[in-house]
């Protein structure tokens, strides 16, 4: 298992066009593909969809730790950090 902690910067959080965004690009690849929210405590990993994203509920500032299993686990984990990290592309 693969898995990275990455700080959301976007204004919006991990909502609307991020959140799709990210959807889009975790369906790339085959592994297993979790998210947590870190700065909500109650709740737990979830599998990644678009219904999933918007109740974890992330905010700016918020962090969050992606994992994924699988054949292809690192370069998913990579793949979805650096889109967080890139600002979701805005």
């Amino acid at each position: 298992m693969k898995e990275a902690t990455v700080a959301v910067a976007h204004p919006v959080g991990l909502h609307a066009r991020p959140a799709a965004s990210f959807v889009q690009a975790a369906r790339q690849f085959t592994s297993k593909i979790t998210i947590q929210n870190l700065d909500r405590p109650s709740t737990k990993a979830v599998a990644i969809s678009a219904f999933n994203l918007l109740q974890i509920g992330v905010k700016t500032g918020h962090h969050v730790v992606i994992r994924a299993e699988g054949d292809d686990e690192d370069a998913a984990v990579a793949a979805l950090v650096k889109l967080i990290q890139d600002n979701f592309g805005e």
